[in-house]
Parts: structure tokens; C-alpha cells; sequence
């Protein structure tokens, strides 16, 4: 669908009310009449900001899916294994009380795919059930009779097995996806000083490619010029190349000029969060504030790109294109090699388990807390 915003009308629009509606936001006395208006905006906003998406009150790709999959609740309808996968709440539920029980279901995505098949099948032979792979009645109230004696965990992150680190310990023969943010008609964030955001991420993505290649890895990337590339089409490419690790490339942006610094992002929902995603995260984050850029932290996100791949993923945004001191460091003319050598040399930290600067004194490298 198109992406919707202040001032649009339509039956789209309507369909996005409805949704909010029946989720119980408030759209003021306008209601479900078609219009986006400052209610509808509001609402979705605040749903966005329920589902740790990026809260800016549009409905593009990926709050559109997110509003369709909360209308999901578990026993709504039969879950099994399938093309194309089913995904919404309802699977996430399952996902959850399964991992609660010991059956690994992966990584709580709300997607029925192979790992929720094994664990459904898993679960239906020890449960002395036909192992049919359909989540049914029949499965349901056999899990809610067992999920009872693990009362109290819900809402608790189970931990990873192996502390958020890989079995890899070097860059060699990894599958890296690069994914450069916006491109063609949508520029990203533009800054005073003229500079792009999908500029200046393809320019960051092509060296960055340059620099894996060099380290042995295998590297993907999800546009290698100035065209759309649609979100769910990223994801796509990713999932393709059955890639290891995954980065995608931002500037941040926000009203005020004093915002600055650098930002990395990973996959978080609710209790759950990619803990290897997050240790990624801070040890690239790690080597962007040694190389210049004030490391505000690491922020889990329900990003569409975070979610959908396997793979191990982050977003960097390393500098605001809003700060008139960051767009002035990114005309520099060893920019663009600095933040890309500072990531490269972050995920090589990540596979050869570095310690973190936080680890080896005891202070949070560029921690604002």
C-alpha cells in the first residue's frame, strides 16, 4: 500500500482507523471518516510507539504490517507451516509458550517458520498428540494445561545459550548483508549543508563492501545504486543470501540542531530482544566512538529490517545530518572511511569476542546514562 499521512483520504485510511479502533486508540470525535487527521496521527503514534517502531505518525510497510498482525490472537484461526508464512500476534503467542516450556521456537518474531515447525512437531510427540505440525483446539488447550506449571515467567527474556556471541571467530567466509537506507524518490533526512542521506549511506555501504571483501567475507548488498528498493524487498535479499550478519545504514535526524552523536539499533518487541544483536551493536557502536562519533547508546528497535533476517542484525546511524556539527564531520574527506573502517572493525570485534572498553575499565564507552 501507499504510505499514508497528514491530510490523506481515502478507503485506505479507514481501513488504518478501523485497526486502530478496534485496538482501543482514541481517534477523537471524527472517528473512522477517511481523513488523516491530527487524531489518526496521534493514534498512530501512540501505536508505534506500543510496538517500538519509528515513532514519525506515517503508516508505511512496516507499522501497515504491524497493524494487521496485532489483530491476531492465538485460536483465531489454524497455524501450521506454509507459503506464504503466517506471522502475526497469534504466532508470536505460540512462540512464546513454547519457548517458556523448553521447545525452542527461535527467535520470537511472530513468523511460522521452520524453527516454529520443529518446535510444534517437538511439542505434539512429547504431548503424546498426532505430530501433524497443526496448531489446533486440540494443541492449544494441551499447552495451556502444561504452560500452567510455568506460571510467572511470562514476560521474561529467556536467555541465549551462548550469551549473545556466534560460533564464528573471524570474519573469513561470512555472509554480510549491507543494506544502504532509502535511495531514488526517498532521500532520507537532508541537511542544511545540502548533504543526502541516501547519499551518504550508499557511499558508506560501497566502502564498507570494500572493506569485507578484503576481510574474506561474502557480501550482499541490498542496492548498489540510487533506486527504491522497497523495505520488504531488503529483507528479501537478506534472507535470500541466507546471510550471517546483517547491517543497515541511517542518519538520524530530530528538530533540534543539538542532537547529535551516533545511535545503533537491533531487534526488540516486548520482553524479547536479539541478544546477539544487541552485543553487535555496542561493539560497533565501541569502535564509531573511538573514531570520533559520541556513541549514545545501543536502543532496541521493532524495525522491519531488524525483524524479518535471520540473520544477526544491526542499524548504525552514526552521525545527525540535523546536527550542524555532525553534517560538517560528514563533508570531512576521510568520513566516509573512518565510519566504515569503525564498523568493519566493530563486527570483527563482535566474531573474535573483543572485550568491550566497558568490560576492560569499567565505564560505558560514550554512555550519556
Amino acid at each position: 500500500m501507499r504510505n499514508l499521512t497528514l491530510g490523506d483520504r481515502g478507503r485506505e485510511v479507514a481501513d488504518v482507523q478501523k485497526r486502530l479502533r478496534a485496538q482501543g486508540f482514541v481517534l477523537g470525535k471524527e472517528g473512522v471518516d477517511g481523513f488523516y487527521g491530527p487524531n489518526t496521527r496521534g493514534a498512530v503514534c501512540a501505536f508505534q510507539q506500543r510496538r517500538d517502531l519509528l515513532v514519525d505518525g506515517e503508516v508505511g510497510d512496516n507499522t501497515w504490517r504491524e497493524l494487521v498482525e496485532t489483530g491476531y490472537e492465538l485460536g483465531d484461526r489454524l497455524l501450521y507451516l506454509r507459503e506464504p508464512q503466517f506471522r502475526g500476534d497469534d504466532v508470536l503467542a505460540l512462540q512464546v509458550k513454547l519457548n517458556l516450556l523448553g521447545f525452542n521456537a527461535g527467535p520470537e518474531r511472530g513468523v511460522h517458520d521452520e524453527g516454529v515447525e520443529r518446535a510444534v512437531l517437538d511439542f505434539q510427540r512429547n504431548a503424546g498428540l498426532e505430530a501433524d505440525g497443526i496448531v489446533g483446539p486440540t494443541m492449544l488447550a494441551k499447552l495451556e494445561a502444561l504452560r500452567k506449571a510455568e506460571s510467572g515467567r511470562e514476560g521474561k527474556k529467556i536467555p541465549d545459550r551462548y550469551g549473545g556471541y556466534v560460533e564464528a571467530r573471524a570474519l573469513t567466509g561470512q555472509i554480510v548483508a549491507v543494506d544502504a537506507g532509502h535511495g531514488g524518490s526517498d532521500p532520507g533526512v537532508v541537511a542544511m549543508e545540502g548533504l543526502v542521506e541516501k547519499d551518504l549511506t550508499l557511499a558508506l555501504a560501497l566502502r564498507l563492501e570494500e572493506l569485507l571483501r578484503a576481510e574474506g567475507c561474502l557480501v550482499v548488498m541490498t542496492r548498489t545504486g540510487d533506486h527504491d528498493v522497497p523495505l520488504y524487498e531488503r529483507t528479501e535479499t537478506v534472507m535470500a543470501a541466507d546471510a550471517d550478519f546483517m547491517i543497515s545504514l541511517h542518519a538520524n535526524g530530530n528538530e533540534s540542531p543539538e542532537a547529535h552523536g551516533a545511535a545503533c539499533y537491533y531487534f526488540q518487541r516486548s520482553h524479547y530482544f536479539s541478544e546477539r544483536g544487541r552485543r553487535m551493536a555496542e561493539h560497533i557502536g565501541a569502535r564509531c566512538d573511538a573514531a570520533g562519533a559520541r556513541f549514545l547508546g545501543s536502543f532496541g528497535r521493532n524495525y522491519g529490517i531488524l525483524r524479518e533476517p535471520r540473520a544477526v542484525g544491526v542499524l548504525v546511524e552514526p552521525l545527525f545530518l540535523t546536527s550542524p556539527a555532525d553534517a560538517r564531520r560528514a563533508t570531512r574527506p576521510d568520513f566516509v572511511d573512518r565510519v566504515a573502517e569503525a564498523i568493519c572493525a566493530g563486527l570483527g570485534d563482535y566474531v573474535a569476542r573483543v572485550p568491550l572498553p566497558s568490560q576492560r575499565t569499567g565505564v560505558v564507552a560514550g554512555s550519556t546514562s
